[in-house]
């Protein structure tokens, strides 16, 4: 079987037309914790709606659905950058979204911070900062994957964060900290974006970069999901999760659920595919 849909092509959402790979599907499969019964399962359904051309949309469709009726959290889990994109269309959730990333990696962190450069003032998104670092981060949010972070974008966040750089040695000519200005996105960037930030000392990080230590790897290892991810939830609920500023599956509470008008038959399965969201995917 897996020699015949091999030979099927599937159109990519950029339009590139590839062959179909169960490997990769496999991959992914495993990594969000998906057992090797579920994912065989899972495959069987696949192949069944394949035909020439299909969309790889429509692939991922198939498998989150299915993944829902077995396990919500893994379905959440691969859903996950879906779930980022829930996160907007303001952007300020995503700021604080990175914002308790580094919370749990021991930074003291603030949001929306306005800085004095050695020219002109600015608006930093995240500061995150401890005994021996300050990180300065401007977040780009983007609602849909086809958008990314050109080199642009490090050009202007790189120029920006010399500036604030400068004014802060001058204040603080005996710190041994060191400076670090960050562009941080919830898509991709250019390669020329990650060949300048690169060769100018800028961090970055997308969903995917820098390899094994992007945006995805980070929350899995923390076990840090959005709201966003919980399959159980409404729309709607969750964006009133998100406007009462709950961002994270771990802020998540059975008092904060019937606050909500939740019903509460409701809220035992909600708590409890939250929870398994929280652990940390080693």
């Amino acid at each position: 079987m897996e020699n015949t849909v091999s030979q099927i092509m599937v159109t990519k959402s950029d339009g590139r037309i590839v062959s179909f790979d169960p490997n990769k599907i496999i991959r992914v499969l495993r990594k969000v914790g998906a057992e090797e019964q579920a994912i065989s399962l899972i495959l069987q359904q696949t192949y069944k709606i394949l035909y020439e051309g299909i969309p790889t949309k429509k692939i991922y469709k198939s498998v989150f659905g299915n993944l829902k009726r077995m396990d919500k959290s893994i379905a959440g889990r691969y859903n996950l950058k879906n779930a980022i994109f829930a996160l907007g269309p303001s952007g300020f959730p995503f700021e604080k979204y990175v914002g308790s990333l580094f919370i749990a990696e021991g930074y003291f962190v603030k949001t929306g911070v306005s800085v004095s450069g050695q020219c002109v003032e600015h608006e930093v998104d995240v500061i995150a900062e401890n005994i021996s670092e300050l990180n300065m981060m401007e977040c780009k949010f983007h609602s849909t994957n086809k958008i990314y972070c050109s080199i642009q974008h490090s050009l202007y966040v790189r120029a920006r964060f010399w500036d604030i750089e400068n004014s802060w040695k001058e204040e603080n000519v005996d710190s041994s900290k060191m400076f670090f200005g960050w562009l941080v996105t919830n898509t991709r960037f250019s390669t020329d974006a990650i060949t300048y930030g690169t060769c100018s000392n800028l961090k970055m990080m997308s969903w995917d970069f820098p390899l094994n230590n992007g945006l995805r790897d980070r929350i899995d290892k923390l076990g840090l999901h959005p709201i966003t991810a919980i399959v159980s939830l409404l729309k709607k609920e969750k964006q009133k999760l998100l406007d009462m500023g709950v961002v994270l599956c771990k802020g998540l509470n059975t008092d904060i659920l019937k606050s909500l008008g939740i019903d509460e038959s409701r809220i035992p399965d909600i708590m409890k595919e939250s929870t398994n969201l929280c652990r940390k995917n080693k």
